[in-house]
């Protein structure tokens, strides 16, 4: 029998408010109020999400600030990861009764809806296979990890996860739309990798398609390879009152950088 899970497509929101409604999401699911969810959205403004413990070397705020674009610490780990042409989504699931408990088996279960995703827009995707070393780069798609979705070796989808005991978020942001230049600009030089090196490890839909995509396009092919893959059944919600004040509540923390 096909899993129940909540769909909420959230369209763009604020960063601060994005974030404090993935909190939310998870919390109630933790406390057994709400069912397994996917949610998908965008960003208005532009972000730059940083990863739960990320430092903040190696990235130009001046330039952020110059783009217009919002840096927001994200609950999930990893790196910098840049909301600009990009769909996010994020899971709000239980280990063990969803998915399997361990880390890397996770990723790699979850990772199976994002591969049946993309084959159904003719792309034939690979997990990464990049081992973390220390120093790490700043930049989230310097590095293709297990967790993640590549084409030919470059990256172009990002996930990372936070668990609190047996519940666990998951975000994961898919690349649509080229975000070379920005990322030139916005990371520095670092000994790991430079600009032009990190321009060669990504990739996007409109890149390996040659086309327009659209989001909407990228969305409803989510949904499907989803609900194929993992065997769900997902039922189209809004957030609740509950979860809109328990968001209002949250936003003001994710303002904060530090």
């Amino acid at each position: 029998m096909a899993q129940r899970w909540r769909l909420i497509d959230s369209g763009p929101g604020d960063p601060s408010w994005n974030m404090a409604v993935d909190e939310a999401l998870v919390t109630r699911h933790a406390r057994g109020e709400s069912p397994p969810v996917l949610r998908l959205y965008t960003w208005s403004p532009p972000a730059l999400s940083l990863g739960y413990f990320q430092k903040m070397a190696g990235i130009r705020f001046d330039v952020l600030e110059r783009l217009g674009i919002v840096p927001v610490r994200r609950s999930t780990g990893g790196r910098a990861v840049l909301h600009y042409g990009d769909l996010t989504y994020s899971l709000s699931v239980s280990l063990g009764r969803d998915i399997p408990p361990g880390l890397v088996d996770s990723f790699r279960f979850l990772c199976q809806g994002l591969l049946d995703t993309f084959a159904s827009l003719g792309i034939e995707a690979r997990l990464g296979s990049d081992r973390l070393k220390k120093p790490f780069p700043a930049a989230c798609f310097a590095l293709a990890t297990p967790g993640d979705i590549t084409w030919h070796g470059r990256k172009f989808v990002g996930s990372a996860q936070k668990r609190f005991e047996s519940t666990i978020l998951q975000h994961g942001s898919i690349l649509i739309r080229s975000q070379a230049k920005v990322l030139s600009e916005i990371f520095s030089d670092t000994e790991r990798v430079t600009p032009q090196a990190l321009l060669e490890k990504i990739t996007c839909l409109e890149e390996i398609l040659e086309r327009r995509v659209e989001l909407g396009e990228v969305a409803e092919a989510l949904k499907q390879g989803f609900k194929r893959a993992l065997n769900i059944e997902f039922q189209p919600d809004r957030l609740s009152p509950e979860e809109e004040a328990l968001a209002d509540s949250l936003a003001g923390k994710y303002a904060r950088l530090i």
